[in-house]
């Protein structure tokens, strides 16, 4: 029998959500353990992602705007429109370049998608300290990281010498590994993590 739209809003649910605005990454709980952790991209500093505790209100397969990608989970955020939901455009993933919504690749929504009822709840946390207005960049690229800084990084890595893999716009183990070489040569903490000190020792 089918729920009520009251009851269904109001449902219990097991799981829940954190998405952390600094490590552009959205995690997700069932039964008090990690399911599963996803990049994200999220709104620009002048279009921030809302901060707070938010639940999800609304939940929509295949979307008719192609720009949401394959699914949406709408947030009861009372001061917009925001949701959750997949891309046409992946190599935004890891990036500030949204108008506030939470972006993911469409594989990675249609896993979530069936363990979020109506109700699950979802906190956003951190800051934009770090992130210039309209970068479009969080400032760091980390292993599974997509877009056109990647590729420049691992077209900078091969010009130096080390080995990235392909030049393919995706920071996979061998991108990361070269970046660890890099660091250990120039005597940084070789974390596979791109931040300032690397950038700059790179020249990015």
């Amino acid at each position: 029998m089918a729920m009520s739209r009251l009851t269904e809003r109001y449902s219990f649910t097991r799981s829940r959500m954190h998405i952390s605005i600094p490590d552009l990454r959205l995690t997700l709980w069932v039964g008090g353990q990690v399911h599963g952790s996803y990049p994200c991209a999220l709104g620009r500093p002048s279009t921030p992602t809302p901060a707070g505790r938010w639940a999800v209100r609304t939940r929509t397969v295949d979307p008719s705007w192609q720009v949401l990608g394959t699914r949406w989970l709408g947030l009861n955020v009372p001061t917009g429109n925001y949701g959750i939901h997949g891309t046409n455009a992946p190599w935004s993933i890891g990036r500030f370049v949204s108008n506030g919504c939470i972006r993911m690749h469409n594989r990675d929504i249609e896993t979530i998608f069936p363990l979020c009822p109506i109700g699950t709840p979802v906190q956003i946390t951190g800051s934009y300290r770090g992130a210039g207005p309209g970068s479009g960049s969080s400032g760091e690229i980390r292993r599974t990281s997509r877009g056109p800084e990647v590729s420049r990084l691992q077209a900078r890595l091969r010009d130096l010498g080390f080995s990235p893999g392909s030049v393919d716009g995706s920071c996979g183990p061998r991108t990361e590994q070269a970046v660890m070489a890099f660091q250990r040569r120039r005597g940084l903490p070789a974390t596979g993590v791109v931040g300032p000190d690397t950038r700059r020792a790179l020249g990015l």
